[in-house]
């Protein structure tokens, strides 16, 4: 009798929590039809807005949730989805023609236009935040905000870092620039640069002070005008084995007959 009671009560409570459903459901879709009297399908999408949305979102709640986020979505959406159903069906109740009291229908209207729109517009953000607020997704949204401080940060640091550096590094700049200018123009590069022609290995040395016209000054001790051209003796051109002389006779060698 006990097992008989217990399988009898588990149907009359599902036949009683179908039956409150559908009383909200039929309720809520009468507001609807004053809300949306020509449209037969934004009453159904109303319908999807309140009474089917506390299902669903009571649903995601249970099983379609694993983080904080996604709990407080659930919950948030349940409650808003719950509160506009219980708004629609005493929409419904206060407007279905009743004489016991004494209603402002255009206020009443008003409240339902709002309403409507309100919660619509908060089931949009919950279910979008919602999604956002998966593991993966949270995960690398928190990642990709933390990669764009520690660039940001390291963009910083680099900035300061040049303002600190900016004189020091226009010198090095400036230098290489005046060193290319000159050398193209064939003046007198920049000092203790590559193109210093003191630093150069073939290039002769030159007196400043003594040599207006820039050209080398003679050796020691050479006058200038014994070459006149350069004012430096030509460097003689290195030997070669034709031009060297032949080696002097051994005293310690015998004579040839023949030779003698």
């Amino acid at each position: 009798m006990k097992k008989v009671l217990a399988s009898a009560s588990g149907i009359i409570f599902a036949v009683f929590g179908i039956a409150v459903l559908a009383l909200l459901m039929s309720l809520t879709y009468g507001a609807l039809q004053k809300l949306f009297p020509n449209s037969f399908s934004n009453q159904i999408w109303g319908l999807i807005m309140f009474d089917i949305a506390a299902m669903c979102w009571a649903i995601a709640f249970v099983f379609k949730s694993q983080t904080t986020i996604q709990y407080a979505t659930a919950g948030l959406g349940f409650i808003t989805a719950f509160l506009g159903t219980l708004g629609m069906v005493a929409a419904e109740v206060m407007l279905s023609g009743q004489s016991l009291a004494q209603t402002d229908t255009q206020q009443i209207g008003q409240w339902m236009i709002y309403g409507f729109i309100g919660v619509t517009a908060m089931h949009a953000a919950l279910l979008y935040l919602h999604h956002a607020g998966a593991p993966d997704i949270h995960e690398k949204i928190n990642v990709g905000i933390a990669r764009g401080e520690i660039t940001t940060e390291a963009i910083n640091q680099a900035t300061r870092a040049l303002d600190t550096e900016k004189a020091i590094l226009a010198q090095s700049i400036r230098n290489d620039i005046i060193s290319q200018v000159k050398r193209d123009l064939g003046l007198m590069p920049v000092n203790n640069t590559i193109f210093d022609r003191r630093l150069s290995p073939i290039a002769a040395p030159t007196n400043p002070e003594n040599q207006a016209d820039g050209n080398p000054a003679p050796p020691a001790g050479v006058a200038r005008a014994a070459f006149p051209l350069t004012g430096v003796p030509p460097v003689p051109p290195h030997p070669t084995p034709q031009d060297e002389p032949a080696p002097a006779p051994s005293p310690f060698r015998k004579a040839d007959p023949d030779e003698a």
